[in-house]
């Protein structure tokens, strides 16, 4: 039995190691579990507040341990979130803690932003590195802090990353369609009904956005609204974005044109305005004030008359004119109009001589009219201007003395039926040897930067090179201007292309300034340069609308940025700075934590567009103010400011320092953005 035995036991053995070689080449054929991908780094953050612009939301995701979010001290509960950009599979969360950690918090997860799941709770929490092992499923991922580890009033909650891993989602990038069919009805003196015709989408269009001109009425979830708190006898257009699950926004709608019928019959005049005086006298401007006319419906605006003739328009009591000459006696008059357009008689008139001595803003003279919008506007090496046509797509050159010649058109460019189209120019600081010229300019699908040359006086569309593409476009929010720095790099303002979500991310090129190298590239320098992407280009976000850029003798970037309906903004750009869109307009708003403006104005006496600087003097253009603003710049903020040409000239667009000293400046009666259907100026005024 032995040898039996011992064959047994050999056949035992070989079956075992046959059975183990079998489950082995089993364990390795099986499929590997997917690491968790980090999903969080780079992405959109936004907190309950922050203890400044050195703690802002974003410095949590930005994987560099070094940099923090910081709430504001002494608040519960108080919470960060990111936004993974789409809905994915959540296994871990990393939290990082500075010393101001959370003693009990909730990692929650969320579809939509609103409603909360939670993920992980605790009342015990350690501070130091927390890795929490979770199973959730959410776009938006938040730390909510209710007890803090430090009880202290100066002590908040301070993250110094917030690492979110798992399986990611697949991104909805798709946009829905335009909506269609808009029209009105049912218009009263205050109000108008609106509906239009469904938008389509790959997922679901979950809201519409309503604008009036640029402006964001109200989001509503069906395809019908009523605008209500429109003035009588007046003239409004509308039009409509759609936007879905993931917040793609639409191009935007048809524009529906509205206008409002009186309140009532309104036969009756104002009254005269009486007490005309002069409260100011320069070598080129005059101040005026007067008291109030009545009207048995009310006062909308005055007119101001020099020598009978319109010299400027005011919606107060009181206008500075400028354009004056020096040492020269005006007689002037105002009178009342109210919203039907009846308008009174003109008040007793009052003379004023201007002073013999030098103004800082001097005598204005009309250079060129221009039956399109001119934008962009720089110098060449010869002293000549050179300004783009953004609805006829071409480049002007303008002699010093007023001589125009048509350079080309530039390919590619198309409208918006907006604000879009062919925007921002600055001339290569090598144009000697380069011959370029950079442009910023709306396409079919986006806006973008590039470069053309120029040979005599023409240029060569077959030079033309794009430099960066993927900047958002909508009919309105397009940004568009230019700037290079003494750094050499050139700057470019965008705007947030009516999603203002665009705006705090960071892979996103909208609601930014933008910093490129001369060839496109981005430099290494740039702060988000380590998260790659479009993130490599940002040099400060959080903006709206950036229209104006200059830079003043100490080699720093400004800024002008148009608000929404409360408040535009002056601001001194910061490396790396968040500005707070959408969450902060001017000081209105959630604005803790986000860079302050150095200057606000209301919408209604700004919507700046163009700055320059010289000798520590920033001028800044408005489009709805219709006026110029000289602002002294002090340090780090701005003191005196004086209002010129208040109503004087309409609309003002560009304005820019010329190599002779003094300021060209043009004007923009936008039209319809129908080409060669407005009638603008390029003026030229002389600084003292």
């Amino acid at each position: 039995m032995a040898p039996r035995t011992r064959r047994l036991s050999t056949s035992l053995g070989t079956l075992a190691t046959s059975l183990a070689v079998v489950a082995s080449a089993l364990v390795s054929a099986a499929p590997a579990s997917a690491a968790p991908v980090l999903l969080s780094q780079g992405k959109p953050a936004v907190a309950s507040s922050s203890g400044g612009a050195s703690y802002a939301a974003a410095l949590a995701v930005d994987g560099n341990s070094s940099t923090r979010w910081a709430s504001q001290g002494g608040v519960d509960p108080s919470w960060l979130q990111v936004d993974l950009g789409a809905t994915a599979t959540i296994s871990r969360v990393r939290l990082q803690w500075d010393l101001s950690c959370a003693r009990a918090y909730r990692v929650e997860a969320s579809t939509d932003g609103t409603t909360w799941t939670s993920a992980y709770s605790t009342a015990n929490g350690q501070g130091g590195v927390e890795d929490l092992a979770v199973s959730a499923r959410g776009r938006y991922v938040r730390v909510y802090g209710t007890t803090r580890c430090r009880t202290s009033t100066a002590n908040g909650y301070s993250l110094q990353e917030f690492q979110v891993f798992g399986e990611a989602g697949q991104a909805d990038t798709t946009p829905p369609s335009a909506p269609t069919g808009l029209r009105s009805a049912n218009v009263t003196p205050t109000s108008v009904d609106l509906a239009w015709d469904r938008a389509t989408d790959d997922v679901g269009v979950t809201s519409y956005e309503v604008y009036r001109s640029g402006q964001f009425l109200k989001a509503v979830t069906g395809t019908s609204t009523t605008i209500t708190g429109l003035n009588p006898n007046g003239a409004f257009t509308f039009y409509v974005n759609a936007k879905d699950a993931a917040g793609n926004i639409s191009q935007a709608s048809n524009n529906v044109e509205v206008r409002t019928p009186p309140a009532q019959s309104d036969s009756e005049r104002p009254t005269p305005p009486t007490n005309l005086r002069v409260t100011g006298v320069t070598a080129n401007s005059v101040s005026l004030t007067w008291n109030p006319s009545t009207d048995n419906i009310g006062v909308t605006r005055y007119e101001v008359l020099a020598g009978g003739a319109k010299a400027a328009d005011a919606t107060g009591t009181s206008a500075t004119v400028g354009g004056r000459s020096p040492n020269t006696s005006y007689l002037f008059t105002v009178r009342a109009f109210d919203a039907v357009g009846n308008v009174s008689d003109q008040s007793t008139g009052v003379s004023a001589t201007t002073s013999s001595g030098g103004d800082q803003v001097g005598a204005v003279t009309e250079l060129a009219q221009d039956s399109d919008v001119p934008w962009g506007l720089d110098f060449l090496p010869d002293g000549s201007g050179v300004y783009t046509r953004r609805d006829a797509f071409d480049v002007v050159k303008l002699s010093p003395s007023g001589a125009r010649t048509t350079l080309g058109t530039v390919p590619n460019v198309a409208t918006t039926n907006g604000e879009g189209g062919l925007l921002g120019l600055q001339v290569s600081p090598d144009f000697a040897t380069d011959h370029y010229l950079y442009l910023y300019h709306t396409t079919a699908n986006d806006n973008r930067i590039v470069r053309i040359k120029v040979e005599g006086n023409a240029l060569v569309t077959g030079s033309v090179q794009v430099l960066l593409t993927g900047i958002p476009r909508n009919r309105y929010h397009n940004g568009g201007r230019l700037r290079f720095g003494p750094d050499g790099k050139l700057y470019a303002g965008t705007g947030d292309g009516q999603n203002g979500n665009t705006a705090q991310d960071l892979s996103s090129l909208g609601g930014k300034v933008l910093r490129l190298n001369p060839d496109g590239s981005a430099p290494t320098d740039n702060p988000f340069y380590g998260n790659g992407g479009n993130a490599r280009y940002v040099w400060t976000y959080g903006h709206r609308n950036v229209q104006g850029l200059a830079f003043d003798g100490q080699g720093r970037l400004w800024q002008a940025e148009l608000g929404n309906t409360v408040m535009d903004e002056l601001n001194l750009s910061q490396r790396g700075g968040n500005y707070g869109w959408p969450s902060c307009e001017g000081t209105s708003g959630s604005c803790s934590g986000y860079v302050a403006p150095k200057r606000t104005w209301s919408t209604a006496n700004a919507s700046p567009s163009g700055i320059a600087i010289v000798n520590n003097a920033l001028y800044l253009a408005t489009l709805r103010g219709s006026r110029l603003y000289r602002l002294v710049i002090s340090g780090t903020s701005v003191g005196s400011e004086t209002t010129h040409f208040q109503g004087t000239y309409g609309r003002l667009r560009t304005v820019e320092p010329a190599p002779d000293g003094s300021l060209w400046l043009t004007t923009s009666d936008d039209g319809d953005s129908t080409p060669n259907n407005s009638r603008s100026r390029v003026l030229r005024v002389q600084l003292n």
